[in-house]
């Protein structure tokens, strides 16, 4: 009886170690997939039997079996990715992509994303990944997690409605000279106006403004920001503006809505008068016309943002992330994705950075943690410990031989 138990025992050895090298294979086969996290064997001894012995019972174990294979979450290295939607994560935390079919939710560390042709955010196999929609006025994410998708519309424009200009004016100029400068403006529906703005010496240190739109006289619907007016420029003798030079421009009828116009006190400074030939310094308006998407960015704190041919960058969602309590829990699903268990635990979801999530890390991919060298190790230990129980098989035959030969 001892004889078979112990070529039993070798047995479930040969099973143990076999499915241990299974385990090996997996990781080295995967050395190069993005976000792959090795497994790692454990092993237990069988249930013991219990012998006779002069000391009374003895117990002998019958033989091992694999307790448990666990993966293993350390952080994978980084590798720059020209793709501006390839993102990585560093610390704790999955990536949240929805089958689209099925609407089952998967979990994944692989952030190797694209864009398909109706503008959503897919993984390698079409899965859409998750985020938060930004609200376009607060610029905060709202609501609850729903497929990411860029559109490729054009980026409203906006009308003006601040113009600042810096001159200098020219002291030694005659009483009537005038000096004329000009700056484009936009309408509601980003069409480009000329806006000329003519500066007129009407006596010693005193200007007079007027102003024209594509070449159509406005100066009647030009007032001082508080109303009446418009007032002159007046400086003083030092050159420096001491009233006027802030006025407000109606220009509704011209779809482009009410424009202040500011010439001193600026962003660039104020208007002066010096012994100078009259000049634009500085001239700045807010408006713009509509915009073409060029290209997206993810920052770290995973803001999706487009960024338009106008100059604009609009924020558009927020990728989210979870954790578990229980990671190793996870059913892997393949293609290098996880599903919840109960023994998991639900997920924990919120915005990278936050709860204990990891960090978003843009043009990156997280290579597979699997070290090539230690995997090796573990396979020649293996190798050698299958060896050695195939070795106590053929021993126990040879001593099971010798009892046969006992009757002859």
């Amino acid at each position: 009886m001892s004889l078979s138990t112990a070529m039993y025992s070798g047995l479930s050895g040969l099973n143990s170690y076999g499915e241990a090298m299974t385990v090996v294979g997996d990781n080295i086969a995967n050395l190069n997939a993005v976000g792959f996290k090795y497994s790692s064997v454990h092993f237990e001894d069988l249930m013991a039997q219990l012998v006779s012995t002069g000391s009374g019972p003895g117990q002998v174990g019958r033989g091992s079996r694999i307790s448990d294979i666990s993966t293993v979450w350390a952080q994978g290295s980084l590798e720059t990715s020209a793709d501006d939607v390839d993102v990585a994560i560093t610390g704790t935390g999955f990536l949240i992509v929805r089958d689209p079919l099925g609407g089952s939710l998967f979990y994944t560390r692989d952030g190797n994303f694209s864009l398909d042709k109706d503008g959503y955010l897919i993984n390698a196999h079409g899965y859409r990944v998750q985020g938060k929609l930004i609200d376009p006025v607060s610029k905060t994410p709202t609501g609850v997690d729903t497929d990411i998708t860029i559109s490729q519309n054009y980026a409203a424009p906006r009308a003006s409605s601040a113009v600042e200009m810096v001159l200098n004016l020219d002291a030694n100029a005659d009483p009537g000279a005038f000096y004329s400068t000009s700056l484009s403006l936009y309408d509601r529906l980003g069409n480009l106006r000329t806006l000329t703005t003519t500066f007129t010496k009407s006596a010693d240190n005193t200007w007079t403004l007027s102003a024209a739109l594509d070449g159509t006289d406005i100066t009647a619907l030009i007032t001082d920001q508080g109303g009446g007016g418009p007032s002159d420029m007046v400086f003083d003798q030092n050159g420096t503006m001491v009233s006027g030079g802030l006025y407000a421009i109606n220009l509704n009828a011209y779809n482009i809505g009410n424009v202040n116009l500011e010439l001193r006190n600026t962003s660039g400074g104020s208007t002066t008068q010096y012994a100078a030939s009259s000049v634009t310094n500085y001239a700045s308006q807010d408006g713009y016309g509509p915009g073409f998407l060029q290209r997206i960015s993810i920052n770290n704190e995973g803001i999706i943002t487009g960024h338009y041919s106008n100059g604009q960058i609009i924020p558009h969602y927020q990728l989210t992330l979870a954790r578990f309590n229980a990671p190793g829990k996870l059913r892997r699903e393949g293609s290098n994705l996880y599903t919840e268990t109960q023994d998991s635990g639900v997920p924990l979801t919120g915005a990278p950075g936050n709860n204990g999530l990891g960090r978003i890390n843009s043009n990156s991919l997280e290579q597979s943690n699997v070290d090539l060298g230690n995997e090796f190790v573990r396979m020649i230990l293996y190798q050698r410990a299958f060896q050695a129980n195939s070795r106590i098989i053929t021993t126990t035959n040879n001593m099971m031989e010798e009892v046969l030969a006992l009757k002859r």
